[in-house]
């Protein structure tokens, strides 16, 4: 470490008193980090949120929360990451958050990395098996299979009441229970009803990831209707006319 110098001054008369604090000689060795290693070292590290969805054929979208306490969080990188982004940083010294995105490739099955634990001092591993949810598909129903069973659930109800009041409809001769029916049935139908288009308002912005700080990389200058691939966090991932895909905020969907 370097020698410091020191002024002290009492007063603006007075001849400033200069202090010199030696430098002293710190015996290091050099880490030798594995493949993965984020960058980061850290008294303790924990990842508060995991998401993982299908972004395109090829690549997985990753959304991490990771909080860190005495760290350098701010330079979580991962090596098999492309078009990553730290979209915001708390901190509330010792700790430290950030919301990390990054797109993978989808042929990796366990998502893996490694980080320097200053207590232990060594590096520790943080593994979790990808299971990714399908839903470049362009109907409302996912094809998750709990979700899609779910939903599969919920039209059966709708459709049941439905029947119900349509025969008391019919046996009592009554427009209150038709008006009923007629409610179930369509929500129902409503249900089971593929949304394949979605129209983009005018002047929208086309984002290369569902974030609010990711690269806008076009600007609708008509209003547009295109296929909607996918949804995350408030934002649609749709496909331009050009085959290039990209996300759009909800609030900027138009109804027609």
């Amino acid at each position: 470490m370097p020698d410091i110098e020191v002024e002290l001054i009492k007063d603006n008369f007075s001849k400033p008193i200069v202090k010199i604090v030696k430098g002293k000689k710190i015996e290091t060795i050099r880490l030798n980090p594995p493949e993965n290693f984020c960058n980061v070292l850290a008294n303790s590290f924990k990842i508060k949120s995991f998401q993982v969805n299908q972004y395109d054929d090829s690549q997985n979208l990753v959304l991490l929360k990771i909080e860190a306490n005495l760290s350098n969080i701010e330079d979580f990188h991962l090596p098999f990451s492309s078009n990553e982004q730290i979209e915001k940083i708390d901190e509330n010294f010792p700790t430290s958050s950030i919301s990390y995105v990054a797109t993978i490739p989808s042929y990796i099955k366990i998502f893996e990395f490694y980080f320097f634990d200053l207590n232990k001092n060594r590096f520790q591993k943080f593994s979790k098996e990808l299971k990714i949810r399908d839903e470049s598909v362009s109907t409302q129903t996912d094809i998750n299979p709990n979700k899609n069973e779910h939903e599969k659930i919920k039209v059966l109800i709708f459709i049941f009441f439905a029947t119900i009041f349509l025969i008391a409809a019919i046996f009592k001769k009554s427009f209150f229970y038709l008006l009923i029916a007629s409610i179930f049935g369509g929500y129902s139908f409503y249900l089971t009803t593929p949304l394949k288009t979605v129209c983009i308002k005018e002047n929208s912005k086309i984002r290369l990831l569902p974030t609010k700080n990711s690269t806008i990389f076009q600007i609708i200058d008509f209003n547009l209707k295109t296929k909607r691939l996918n949804h995350v966090n408030g934002y649609t991932k749709i496909e331009l006319s050009d085959g290039k895909i990209g996300w759009v905020k909800d609030e900027d969907l138009c109804k027609d």
